[in-house]
């Protein structure tokens, strides 16, 4: 047999094979495999032969020559592994929710007027909410007369010279008593994970509660194909200073958070300010109950508190299911006027100075806090609850302030522009708890040659102010019951001018001498009970809190002020957080929170429709703590029903929902006419009979 021909080699370098290589050289080989009958499994010789094979060894013919590039046999160098110094995530996670309400409140001044007189005795028997009748029910005031006239869009007067008798007239108009109005709301909640331990959280709303219509672009007159609003044609941005107080666009939270490997968190910037139920801090954002509407709670949110603050924390106990955290934290509550609120924007950021900065430092409302607590998250809550055992979370926190100077009661806010308009002058000649003065200067001096500096200066006085909020939280749930409380008390003390008397020569006299010692003693308690029935499709639930009331109540009769006008020397009224408000009408919108109140709301839902809705009854009872305080000096404000109807998906994160509420004020919203008598021949409206308030709600919102 002739000879075979050697094959020809070369030496070959040893190769590193990269994926792509190995790839190439696996694909060549099943090429192989296939263009060779004779090879068995594997590729190897010695297998079974094929069908017309002939059971025959093919001829080898002569080897082929090796490749001429050089390039293609050199070692391919390995792809260096990534430092670990280097972030080793990068993701950005969004949530939010948009949302848009439409609400209908009828008759809230509960028939018993307007306040709006030359009389004091009207004027006193308005609530100070932002609900008043509609100002076609108003009379206009005439220059140089001491009585008003008949609107020229009043209802009644339009009625009756059409004709209409004025027993029907007042009863049509009667039904136009009401506000109707409609808003929205999208909220950004992105998270920049920077790495698995580096985190940077923000909070943007976008179109905040704005109103709809409320900016179309007959608005500021200066669209001349829009002279009126009949003429409109869109709706333009909201712009701050032109046709709103805000922005569009408005950035309230950001703040970073560092997780450490031995359990230690650190976060630090403007972040949300929340604990246990939120009736003494709440974030607004609503938090998992274990109900399947709890969607709605979390959305239909109006408020929400933020702290600026460096926070440490550290997690400690066995395991996740175990852990408790403590945390400790400084916050600045307030740090004054800085240097471009008092002497005009050249000295903000960017401009005379690097950065603005606070120009005094003892005035500032320093706050620490120390907080012990054992909560779980959601999907651990879920977890333990589906093997039956009761899990209990609780937690304590206190919160102390101080402060050590301050200005006077009554001065003018910073926003009011403090760098260029006088602290007294004859035109703000009222109690001093006004809020008079001119837009924020620009840093000029005023009428009386005194600069932002030197009026702030006449307004200091020593508050020395110091004051302790201990809160205890604790939640037990067990299968389909959650029984959960949170109690809290306020005690301090600090100096305040008598807010009974005017003064007559100016804030700026104020000294030492004129100030008194006040004492806060304040106390208050929510508690919420929830048994579900019928493999909890129908819960049975009992809300029931308690806020310490003032004898002398808060100005104006307004619930949520703080500040007594009786001249105590005790402040004893505790104020829920408005966040917290769970009903629809009593202390949600008429009084705006609870204070000076006890209320007890028993309630009942039904989930159906494989609870993807839900229908819902309350009914709640409140009286007052300090029967003094109230408008008619009874106990008994009233009673509420409540209803809803609620769509929630189990699957999708969606609701809509719509509701009826309707209030039936007693004898703490009368007005009596031995308590408001008529004055200048004005007298309390329907004889001082509170009637009653109804209200219609829809809403739809979007979860992400």
């Amino acid at each position: 047999m002739p000879s075979r021909k050697p094959l020809r080699t070369r030496k070959i370098w040893p190769l590193r094979l990269a994926p792509v290589a190995a790839a190439v050289v696996a694909l060549a080989l099943a090429q192989s495999a296939r263009a060779q009958p004779g090879m068995g499994m594997g590729g190897m010789p010695g297998g079974p032969a094929q069908p017309g094979g002939g059971g025959k060894d093919k001829k080898e013919g002569p080897a082929e020559a090796a490749p001429k590039d050089k390039q293609a046999l050199q070692p391919i160098d390995p792809v260096p592994a990534q430092p670990r110094t280097l972030r080793r995530l990068q993701l950005f996670e969004l949530h939010g929710y948009m949302r848009t309400r439409g609400d209908y409140f009828h008759r809230l001044d509960m028939g018993l007027g307007t306040g709006q007189s030359t009389g004091s005795a009207a004027d006193a028997v308005a609530i100070d909410n932002k609900f008043t009748p509609p100002p076609s029910n108003y009379g206009e005031t005439i220059d140089g007369a001491d009585s008003l006239v008949a609107s020229d869009g009043d209802c009644l007067a339009g009625l009756t010279a059409n004709g209409v008798n004025a027993t029907k007239a007042a009863r049509r108009c009667g039904r136009r008593n009401g506000n109707a109005s409609a808003n929205m709301r999208l909220r950004l909640e992105p998270t920049l994970h920077v790495t698995d331990m580096v985190k940077v959280h923000s909070q943007i709303d976008v179109l905040d509660n704005v109103v709809l219509g409320s900016t179309p672009d007959s608005y500021l007159g200066e669209n001349p194909w829009a002279p009126i609003d009949l003429y409109t044609r869109t709706q333009t941005p909201p712009s701050d200073g032109r046709n709103s107080f805000s922005d569009s666009i408005v950035v309230k939270r950001a703040y970073g958070e560092i997780q450490f490997g031995w359990g230690l968190n650190l976060k630090f910037g403007r972040m949300p300010h929340h604990w246990g139920m939120g009736i003494v801090a709440n974030d607004g954002n609503g938090y998992y109950r274990g109900d399947h509407g709890d969607i709605v709670r979390m959305l239909d949110m109006d408020y929400g508190d933020s702290v600026d603050s460096v926070r440490l924390g550290v997690d400690f106990g066995k395991d996740r299911r175990r852990t408790h955290r403590l945390e400790a934290s400084w916050d600045w509550a307030a740090s004054g006027p800085t240097t471009a609120q008092l002497l005009g924007p050249k000295w903000a950021s960017g401009n005379n100075v690097g950065q603005d900065f606070s120009v005094e430092k003892f005035d500032n409302v320093y706050q620490w806090r120390l907080s012990i607590v054992r909560r779980d998250d959601p999907s651990m809550l879920r977890r333990k609850l589906s093997l039956g055992t009761p899990v209990v979370n609780y937690g304590a926190i206190a919160w102390l302030r101080y402060q050590s100077l301050d200005r006077v009661t009554g001065s003018p806010g910073l926003g009011d522009g403090l760098g260029t308009n006088p602290t007294w002058t004859d035109d703000n000649p009222d109690d001093g708890l006004g809020r008079h003065g001119s837009a924020l200067g620009n840093g000029d001096a005023d009428a009386a040659g005194d600069s932002g500096i030197q009026n702030y200066a006449n307004l200091l006085i020593h508050r020395k102010a110091l004051v302790v909020t201990p809160d205890i939280w604790l939640r037990v749930n067990w299968r389909t019951l959650r029984v959960e409380l949170e109690a809290a008390g306020v005690v301090g003390r600090f100096n305040e001018r008598d807010l009974t008397s005017v003064p007559t020569d100016g804030l700026q006299t104020i000294g030492d001498e004129d100030l008194s010692r006040v004492k806060i003693r304040q106390f208050g308690y929510a508690l919420e009970l929830k048994y579900g029935l019928y493999k909890d499709r129908f819960h049975l639930g009992f809300d029931q809190g308690f806020a310490s009331g003032d004898d002398a109540g808060g100005t104006n009769r307004n619930a949520m002020s703080p500040l007594s006008i009786g001249g105590n020397e005790y402040q004893s009224a505790f104020r829920f957080n408005p966040a917290y408000m769970q009903d629809l009408l009593l202390f949600r919108e008429a009084l705006g929170t609870v204070s000076n109140a006890a209320y007890f709301r028993p309630w009942a839902a039904f989930y159906f429709l494989q609870n993807n809705m839900s229908a819902r009854l309350d009914v709640q009872y409140a009286i007052a703590h300090q029967r003094q305080a109230t408008f008619g000096h009874k106990y008994s404000w009233g009673l509420e029903i409540d209803a809803g109807l609620r769509y929630h998906d189990t699957r999708e994160p969606i609701f809509v929902q719509l509701q009826y509420g309707a209030l039936f004020p007693f004898g703490a919203f009368d007005r009596p006419a031995s308590i408001y008598p008529a004055q200048n021949g004005n007298a309390v409206g329907n004889n001082g009979d509170a009637k009653a308030v109804q209200t219609i709600q829809g809403s739809v919102g979007i979860r992400f």
